[in-house]
């Protein structure tokens, strides 16, 4: 059986906050791919993932919050590898180098929840969609941050940093909006090294 699929116990409902909304939001998003987000409800979704429908709940009210959901779980994922990939050593070209191809490789392997926030973020509520986007500039500020700190430091042009920001996220993006046009002469580390290539020739002095 698969891991993912094995019910908790309620223990673990309580203990394991992390635990419960990562089954939860997988549980979602392949039923969301499966059956469509209209046609899947709340307790189904509950069911998948082996969560008590009290304790599922408790983190879903309503199914716009499996987006923002997602979303969190995605930010969070990319921030804890990138502070365990980034030493204080690196210098910023190193620095996003390493941001970048991680987000690519995050975004990749998140493909399915990725096409999900694309083709239903117009349907969320005003509080779930300003949520996303509060997000969404969090995850632009880690760029920001490293190409700032190379301009301070003489290594990258003066570029405008929400704009450059954006481009490395819409890169990531674009390789799961348009893989059926890239996939059968791209695999996905070509692919990130000639984006990096654009990027750090866009920026480096």
């Amino acid at each position: 059986m698969d891991m993912r699929q094995k019910p908790l116990t309620v223990l673990d409902q309580i203990a394991s906050s992390d635990k419960v909304r990562r089954k939860i939001v997988d549980a979602a998003s392949t039923l969301y791919a499966q059956k469509g987000y209209t046609a899947t409800s709340i307790e189904e979704i509950s069911e998948r993932a082996g969560v008590s429908l009290p304790v599922t709940y408790h983190y879903v009210k309503k199914k716009s919050e499996i987006m923002k959901m997602i979303m969190e779980d995605m930010l969070r994922a990319f921030k804890e590898e990138l502070l365990k990939e980034i030493k204080a050593g690196h210098d910023p070209v190193d620095k996003l180098s390493i941001a970048v191809r991680l987000y690519f490789r995050i975004t990749h392997q998140s493909s399915d929840k990725v096409l999900l926030m694309y083709q239903k973020s117009g349907s969320l509520d005003g509080e779930a969609k300003s949520r996303i986007m509060q997000l969404e500039v969090e995850l632009s500020e880690i760029f920001s941050g490293i190409v700032s700190e190379g301009i301070q430091k003489g290594l990258f042009k003066d570029v405008d940093l929400d704009l450059m920001s954006y481009d490395i996220i819409m890169m990531a993006h674009m390789w799961i909006l348009k893989r059926w046009h890239f996939k059968n002469r791209l695999s996905l580390d070509i692919y990130t090294d000639q984006q990096l290539a654009i990027i750090l020739d866009a920026l480096l002095r």
